[in-house]
């Protein structure tokens, strides 16, 4: 039983953390550190269990740039349908914008009529500078 225990604190922690830090993405790093941090020490293969555990229920989306490369993980508020839309990531803050809007159907739809080819949205990523770090990097 004892074991249970730790497992479900340790799922708590990790989805407490994913809440917390909803704003932006996290990798199995961040998530051991806080966990070590905060006397949880959980081995790391458990985490990634979990994690794809979370992918798969569409609690958390995984997203991965490029093979070989660390996947980043970012909790989704309940409602948030994200294999119906793109998302945005910002080079500098990591930050992940979900690109909800009636422009973006618009493109799906040119996209398949005029060149045959269907978009599939879920964790799709296009990399740019969000509007904040933009603005601090003019200021700099």
């Amino acid at each position: 039983m004892a074991g249970n225990g730790y497992a479900t604190t340790s799922r708590k922690k990790i989805l407490e953390y994913l809440m917390a830090n909803s704003d932006r993405t996290v990798t199995v790093t961040d998530i051991d550190q806080y966990l070590k941090k905060h006397d949880n020490e959980v081995n790391i293969t458990t985490i990634y269990r979990y994690l794809d555990k979370l992918a798969k229920e569409g609690t958390v989306m995984k997203y991965v740039a490029e093979k070989g490369s660390q996947a980043v993980y970012q909790y989704v508020e309940m409602g948030h349908h994200c294999e119906e839309h793109l998302h945005l990531k910002c080079v500098s803050c990591g930050c992940i914008i979900h690109l909800e809007c009636a422009f973006m159907q618009e493109i799906s739809e040119h996209i398949l009529e005029d060149h045959g080819f269907k978009l599939q949205c879920k964790n799709s990523i296009i990399y740019g500078l969000c509007r904040e770090c933009r603005e601090k990097q003019d200021r700099e």
